[in-house]
């Protein structure tokens, strides 16, 4: 089924944009589901888990509190469902472009765009997972690796074992997520500072100088 991802934009008004996730009742409590879904996501994104309420959720996807709880359980079941729908989709296009080309190489290089891109094209991802990452206690965090991290990193980790003997062992698997996440993190603030040029490139060049960036530390690393 298709989630509608809600944003709210500078009019105050709500966008809605799509996401597919699988929920659990069609008709009208299904159709409820994805309402709710579509707002938790975007609120939990702006504001984190501990800054939403159930009752803002409510009043801004105009449906009833016993209603969430009836389907979700209690907040903490509704940011699962939340974790859940925004980790799925990605995490099996991330899977897939780690086995998508004929050589170790190929994939690898496949897999840092897909990432970037994933990352870069859908800021309520980058948010939830920044806030998964930073914000998260120590329980959620490890349903985020569970759910999502694990099965990416095990991938990647066997991906640079074939570019070099013990080269998913080493900080490598971890340096890739973190330059990544790390650059689109800082990527708002960094039009503002002077006379720095790559900020004003276009968004798909400095997608290709960062792919490229990062292939070339991996190599200098590789051949040590």
């Amino acid at each position: 089924m298709i989630l509608r991802r809600a944003e709210q934009n500078r009019k105050g008004h709500v966008d809605v944009f799509y996401r597919s996730v699988t929920v659990k009742k069609t008709g009208k409590s299904g159709e409820a589901q994805i309402k709710i879904l579509a707002v938790s996501t975007q609120l939990f994104a702006q504001y984190g888990y501990e800054g939403v309420a159930m009752r803002q959720i409510a009043k801004a996807a105009g449906i009833t509190l016993p209603s969430i709880y009836h389907h979700f359980g209690n907040k903490e079941g509704l940011y699962r469902a939340v974790e859940t729908s925004v980790y799925s989709t990605h995490t099996l296009s991330l899977m897939k472009a780690l086995k998508s080309a004929d050589t170790p190489e190929e994939n690898l290089r496949n897999f840092v765009g897909r990432l970037i891109f994933h990352l870069q094209d859908d800021p309520l991802y980058l948010k939830i997972l920044q806030r998964g990452l930073i914000e998260g206690w120590e329980e959620n965090q490890t349903f985020l690796v569970e759910m999502s991290l694990q099965k990416v990193f095990d991938e990647l980790r066997n991906l640079l074992n074939e570019c070099k003997p013990n080269g998913g062992e080493s900080v490598l698997p971890i340096f890739i997520f973190s330059v990544i996440i790390g650059y689109l993190t800082m990527q708002p603030v960094t039009t503002k500072l002077k006379n720095y040029k790559f900020a004003t490139f276009p968004r798909e060049q400095k997608q290709a100088i960062l792919t490229e960036t990062i292939l070339s530390l991996i190599q200098l690393n590789t051949l040590k």
